[in-house]
């Protein structure tokens, strides 16, 4: 198979290659598919093996090749079929246990944050006291309603998007934007379960995630107007109340090496973080 540029199309072969096999934020379709066209993303598979490569900044790196079968000798042929050089990203656990024969490096700004779903849905203690209190101030301020995403609903979702993108300036928010948008697009051809709040009718939060496996969901875009104080906030709650209840777990992804989104992520005391490696072979 020539390597293929990843389509919504594509989104059935994939899958059969990694949906529940990782809980890691990365190793999932919709995820892939978001960042595939800002980074030329393009895979192939191979004697059932799947590959995925992408451009970041200008610079070529390779996810890890995952086979059907996740043996120590169909991972070690992945890697070895990648070209020496090469950097791979967004390895896992799995491989490091499984395939123990390489020198893997640690990449703490794509370790995911993972939180128990009753500490985001109910925020109950003194550590979440910041939180609860702006929470408050928020349902005092505004007469908020919470609906969940669905068609009759998602063109609003959309705009608010274009509109809230246009307040940033972050070329990275830029980029994310091109795929957020196709999903929002697309949003009935994916796994997604989201929410949104709006204050006099107007959308001033959003946000959605996906089933994992059967106890870990993953949070893929949280979105709110900071003017509205506590925004943010409310709509982490409800969707992790609303939408993911049946959930152990919540995994919201990494920090991108970001220091605010570091200390924000850490606020809200995560239970584990899920490690990340990269490997380039010599």
């Amino acid at each position: 198979m020539e390597w293929k540029n990843i389509k919504i199309e594509d989104k059935d072969i994939i899958d059969r290659y990694i949906k529940g096999k990782f809980i890691t934020s990365d190793l999932n379709f919709t995820n892939i598919f978001l960042w595939s066209i800002s980074e030329k993303k393009q895979y192939k598979i191979e004697n059932d093996i799947l590959y995925i490569k992408a451009i970041y900044e200008g610079e070529r790196y390779f996810f890890p090749p995952i086979p059907f079968k996740m043996t120590e000798e169909k991972i070690i042929e992945g890697i070895e079929k990648i070209p020496k050089q090469m950097k791979i990203m967004f390895i896992p656990e799995e491989y490091k246990s499984i395939a123990n024969k390489y020198e893997y490096k640690e990449e703490r700004d794509s370790f995911d944050y993972l939180y128990n779903q009753i500490d985001l849905a109910e925020l109950k203690g003194r550590k979440y006291s910041s939180k609860k209190n702006k929470i408050n101030k928020f349902k005092r301020e505004y007469e908020y309603k919470y609906e969940k995403i669905d068609s009759s609903n998602i063109a609003e979702v959309i705009e608010f998007q274009k509109k809230w993108v246009n307040l940033k300036t972050d070329n990275i928010v830029k980029a994310e934007n091109i795929g957020v948008l196709e999903i929002l697009r697309n949003y009935s051809k994916f796994d997604l379960k989201g929410g949104l709040i709006k204050v006099k009718d107007n959308i001033v939060a959003y946000a959605f995630g996906e089933s994992l496996n059967e106890n870990i969901a993953v949070i893929h875009i949280e979105k709110a107007l900071v003017e509205y104080q506590g925004s943010y906030q409310m709509i982490n709650m409800l969707l992790a109340k609303e939408e993911f209840g049946d959930k152990l777990c919540i995994n919201r992804e990494d920090d991108f090496g970001s220091l605010g989104l570091r200390e924000a992520k850490m606020s809200y005391c995560p239970v584990k973080l899920l490690k990340k490696y990269s490997l380039i072979r010599e």
